[in-house]
């Protein structure tokens, strides 16, 4: 007697056989296109993390020499402009080209003082003041005196003061 052979269709063995050898070749291509994918992502991020930290670096300089710069250039400020307003030249009606020519005398008194770095303008604050008050300007015949009332310090110089007629 014969023995009757276990898989009556051959086709199906077959066709089960090429999904099993299909499904582990094709695991096995994943996991070397995974394997190469994660390697090239570990490359950029270790590249990526280097460029990262020396950009760091570069900023931490940039700002410390910009902070080092705004210092020396806070001790270096200069006085760029200077303004005169008068406060109360209503009392003596005086027309707008007898102010704008005592403005004109006053500020060319101050001249000097202008690109010099504040902090020396400000140690002479006191004999700038007494310079201009005892100064008398003569405008059409008249005699004027200037009275400083406020001085405020920085890239400009704001004066703030009075017009007096001279007593003579």
């Amino acid at each position: 007697m014969r023995m009757p052979t276990n898989v009556p269709r051959p086709g199906w063995l077959r066709f089960f056989a090429g999904i099993m050898i299909g499904s582990i070749l094709g695991w096995v291509f994943f996991l070397f296109q995974y394997g190469q994918i994660y390697e090239g992502m570990m490359v950029t991020r270790v590249q990526q993390n280097l460029k990262i930290e020396t950009l760091q670096e570069r900023i931490e300089q940039l700002v410390s020499e910009q902070r080092n710069q705004n210092e020396e250039n806070q001790k270096k400020l200069t006085i760029q402009q200077i303004e005169i307003h008068f406060t109360d030249d209503s009392d003596l009606d005086l027309d707008q080209l007898t102010v704008y020519e005592i403005r004109q005398k006053v500020l060319s008194e101050l001249a000097y003082l202008e690109r010099k770095d504040i902090e020396s303008v400000h140690h002479t604050k006191e004999l700038m003041i007494r310079t201009i008050e005892n100064k008398r300007f003569s405008v059409e015949d008249k005699r004027y005196h200037v009275q400083i009332n406020e001085v405020y310090l920085f890239t400009t110089l704001h004066i703030y003061a009075e017009i007096r007629l001279e007593d003579t």
